[in-house]
Order: structure tokens, then sequence, then C-alpha cells
């Protein structure tokens, strides 16, 4: 009997694409904020008494932070892929 190779047939079934539709554009907004937040952070170490910098940095964390509570898989350490379906086969 062969095995089943899970991951290799993803691509085909709809739940899958369905998934990726709804988690694609929430893992491109968690990237454009960590990234607006890194040059944010890097724009106050050089000015540390710019108001303004230090605002944007407040509410960049606090999006962030906002999307880890919602949607706690984001900044995990494993891909999400490992929280759905467990360990791949094989």
């Amino acid at each position: 009997m062969d095995p089943m190779w899970f991951y290799d047939e993803m691509g085909d079934q709809e739940e899958w694409q369905a998934f990726q539709k709804d988690i694609l554009p929430l893992e491109k907004e968690y990237l454009e904020i960590r990234v607006a937040l890194r040059d944010a952070e890097a724009a106050l170490r050089d000015d540390p008494g710019n108001d303004i910098l230090r605002i944007r940095v407040e509410k960049l964390k606090e999006r962030q932070g906002e999307m880890e509570r919602s949607a706690p898989w984001i900044a995990s350490d494993y891909p999400w892929e490992f929280f759905l379906w467990g360990v791949p086969h094989g």
C-alpha cells in the first residue's frame, strides 16, 4: 500500500484553498506591521525625543498585540499547518 502524501495533494482541496485565502491577507498585514514597527523603532532610536515616532511605535505595537491575541499562531515558532494537521507523514 502506498503512503498518502497529504501535503502534496492539499492544493487540490477546496477547504485548503479557502483557508489559504483567509490566512494570506492576515499574514501580509502582520508582516507589514512588523516591518513598519522595525523601521519606526530604528527612527525613534535616532530621534528619541520625537513624540510622533513614539506614538507610531506604540500604535504599531498595540496592533501587533491585537493580531497576536486574535490569531496566536501567527507569531508562533511553528508553522500554522502543524497546529491544524499535526506532524506530516513520513
